[in-house]
């Protein structure tokens, strides 16, 4: 009873020490015991879940914040470069403003249409052939009966952006090629570049890929494949996701594998 009155002043996790001898005492004892330890590691762990949902909203707000503001001022930068005759600033700006609408998902959608999911990937694209030029080569091979299918929300440009960025040898040139089919049930998305995988690269990507991955520990910018890997896990099932392999000649093949929800 004294114990009982304990937990209800919110003492919880204690724990009760009778020394009798009685088996059914002691065994009473040992169930409050764990009942009471139970209660205090519940406690515990929707303590710590509640301040990183809390901590998640903060950063979310942050998110927000940060972009509306850039996205406007780009606006403003844009008005002034077509006042001024910049046609191809002007361009440019609005296509890093097409990728910046994609990052802050003012509709809330998880999931969109490939077609809208290429909006994006072209917007990133158009940015990355003005820094690069007649360096960087892009082949685009995806079916029109394709672009009704539904995909997570910037699963490609992570990924076409890796490409991109091992693409670029040592000799200057790269060249990256994204196509697409259906195979079953399964939207089948591959970017393939020329740029090779080094065996330490090898063993990095397993890491980033692996099931269990915890990002929290990761450098921000390590955990872009990661967090498409795991994010098609969650919205597709575990037998979807993401690979990357190296094959013959040297090229390197990102395989994404989307549960086809047409």
């Amino acid at each position: 009873m004294e114990g009982a009155a304990h937990i209800r002043q919110g003492e919880l996790g204690y724990q009760i020490d009778t020394g009798t001898g009685s088996r059914e005492f002691q065994y009473l004892t040992d169930s409050f015991n764990q009942m009471s330890g139970q209660l205090r590691r519940q406690f515990d762990r929707l303590y710590q879940e509640e301040l990183a949902r809390r901590d998640a909203q903060i950063k979310a707000l942050q998110a927000h914040i940060n972009p509306h503001f850039l996205n406007n001022t780009l606006e403003i930068i844009n008005w002034q470069a077509r006042m001024s005759g910049d046609v191809k600033a002007s361009k440019m700006i609005e296509a890093l403003s097409t990728v910046l609408d994609a990052a802050l998902d003012r509709k809330g959608s998880p999931q969109v249409r490939l077609a809208e999911e290429m909006t994006y990937v072209n917007a990133y694209l158009y940015i990355v052939k003005e820094r690069y030029g007649r360096r960087l080569t892009v082949d685009v091979e995806l079916p029109p009966e394709l672009m009704d299918c539904l995909v997570p929300r910037l699963i490609l440009q992570p990924v076409i952006e890796n490409a991109v960025e091992h693409g670029i040898g040592p000799s200057g040139q790269g060249q990256v090629s994204l196509r697409g089919f259906l195979e079953g049930e399964r939207l089948i998305l591959e970017i393939e570049n020329n740029g090779g995988l080094s065996p330490q690269d090898e063993e990095h990507i397993a890491r980033l890929l692996s099931p269990d991955y915890d990002m929290q520990n990761e450098p921000s910018g390590n955990i872009g494949i990661a967090n498409v890997n795991q994010r098609l896990r969650m919205l597709c099932g575990p037998d979807c996701g993401l690979t990357i392999t190296r094959g013959k000649g040297g090229a390197v093949t990102a395989r994404l594998t989307v549960a086809v929800r047409a």
